[in-house]
């Protein structure tokens, strides 16, 4: 069921039945110069269409901004902060839960919004809820190896290849060419370097680390809507799971 399709009777009823709102949250960023901005709320709107027919399971609209003030120096790119997001969230949760909602799962498409939803979910169960959160694409790659990825690299890619075909332009893309901040110091994802063997966050923006925008293992130059079918299919058949897993759940009345 989608709560944007439910008159305001159908939703009172809907709410009765203690169900499941799943809340699609992405980002408007750059995926680098083949990717869509799109990309981090299109994938999670796509898994939620997906679960929308699990019994007792209500989808409301998608959140498309959150947290990427790192991504800001590439056109394009729309940042509303840890407050703003977390604001949205929840207001969105707070009202829903004034109308009888107590079980909230959140279909994240960017970890840069992690501490936001985490701030909203801890509030929900502050009140007698539970939310979780799921992010699609570490949730694939801890099914599956073969899905390791970064952002706006192979695996977001041929996620959107198999969305949204038009919006993928592999002949744009660019090599990582990544920026190493020292001899010593590697570049091992856009806010952290590997020294000695260790992993250490230095936070920068990201154009001068991975200025072609995307990072991670994998050239988004081999992506394939195959490939990202594959990931996306994984992905719905787990939270199909974890959402029936989820009304096991004991709330307090």
């Amino acid at each position: 069921m989608y709560l944007a399709k439910m008159t305001t009777a159908q939703a009172k009823e809907a709410f009765e039945k203690d169900p499941i709102i799943v809340i699609p949250v992405g980002s408007t960023e750059q995926h680098g110069t083949q990717g869509a901005l799109g990309t981090d709320f299109m994938v999670p709107s796509y898994l939620a269409d997906h679960v929308e027919d699990v019994d007792n399971v209500i989808v409301a609209p998608t959140v498309p901004y959150g947290v990427c003030p790192y991504h800001l120096s590439f056109e394009g790119s729309i940042n509303i902060g840890y407050e703003g997001l977390y604001m949205v969230l929840h207001g969105i949760m707070d009202s829903l839960m004034q109308h009888g909602a107590k079980r909230f799962v959140v279909l994240n498409g960017h970890g840069g919004n992690t501490p936001s939803i985490d701030r909203a979910a801890l509030e929900v169960y502050h009140k007698g809820g539970v939310c979780a959160s799921v992010d699609w694409w570490s949730l694939v790659a801890q099914l599956d190896k073969k899905f390791d990825g970064g952002h706006g690299d192979v695996l977001e890619t041929s996620a959107m290849m198999a969305i949204a075909p038009e919006s993928v332009h592999l002949e744009l893309s660019k090599p990582i060419n990544a920026q190493d901040p020292s001899e010593n110091m590697k570049a091992a994802y856009i806010q952290a370097v590997n020294f000695k063997g260790g992993i250490v966050r230095l936070v920068r923006d990201t154009k001068e680390i991975a200025p072609s925008g995307w990072f991670g293992p994998f050239d988004p130059k081999d992506s394939s809507a195959e490939l990202g079918q594959e990931a996306l299919d994984l992905a719905v058949s787990y939270i199909r799971d974890f959402l029936e897993e989820m009304k096991q759940i004991e709330l307090s009345s």
